[in-house]
């Protein structure tokens, strides 16, 4: 009796991984971790073609440019790293938690972002305040030499002057830019001691994942169309 041909499904490859990727629709229950942000697999990704090899992308983070622009830091471009540089969990130094993933680096000046927070938008609302908050790269007290420091209106805890804000310089009224729940109005309720960091920064890929959407429809056009007003955000580098 003759054997069935093997399935031939496509494959693909990502310079993160030695074997290749095959697309994988990821469900909630799978409680699978992506190996480059180190968050919650979700929607379409890609899984290790290697029955033996538990290796998964969100395609956000298969997406991602080598090398950006941030306004955080306006020396050096940013390139994105697939593991730790410091062969040890590095601090991000927008959010200030750990990572061993994916991470934009600035190899000059050992600064390091998730991949999630490098995305995070520039302006938020919250339903428990009347003006929208925006993002600033450190917190307002930051170079004060009177002793002042910083604390988040929500958690109220003290904040070191180098991580990122959501700030009202109008109230004077500013959050942690993920583990405080910024979202909150977005996202369903949670269970009670329920963390909310990991579900803020996955939200933050899917804004990434917009943004090179949009990124490549402006590179489509940009040789046809005349530009007026501002630069975009960010400016995309590519090898």
């Amino acid at each position: 009796m003759a054997s069935e041909k093997p399935v031939n499904r496509p494959s693909v490859r990502h310079p993160s991984h030695n074997h290749p990727l095959r697309v994988f629709k990821a469900r909630g229950e799978d409680e699978i971790i992506c190996s480059g942000c180190e968050l919650e697999l979700t929607g379409l990704a890609f899984k290790c073609t290697k029955s033996e090899c538990d290796y998964f992308l969100h395609k956000s983070c298969f997406d991602l440019p080598r090398e950006i622009n941030h306004k955080s830091h306006t020396d050096h471009p940013l390139t994105l790293l697939h593991s730790s540089p410091y062969g040890q969990p590095y601090t991000c130094d927008a959010c200030g938690e750990y990572g061993s993933g994916f991470n934009y680096n600035c190899s000059e000046c050992q600064y390091d972002v998730h991949v999630g927070c490098a995305f995070i938008p520039e302006t938020v609302k919250r339903e428990d305040h009347e003006h929208s908050l925006t993002l600033i790269y450190n917190t307002p007290c930051k170079g004060r030499d009177d002793g002042t420091t910083f604390m988040c209106d929500l958690c109220e805890e003290t904040m070191s002057e180098n991580l990122w804000v959501y700030y009202c310089k109008e109230c004077d009224y500013g959050t942690h830019v993920h583990s405080c729940p910024v979202y909150e109005a977005h996202k369903p309720k949670k269970r009670e001691g329920e963390a909310s960091s990991e579900a803020l920064r996955m939200q933050s890929l899917m804004i990434a994942q917009d943004e090179l959407a949009a990124m490549r429809i402006r590179n489509k056009i940009k040789n046809s169309v005349i530009h007026f007003g501002d630069e975009p955000r960010y400016k995309w580098v590519y090898d």
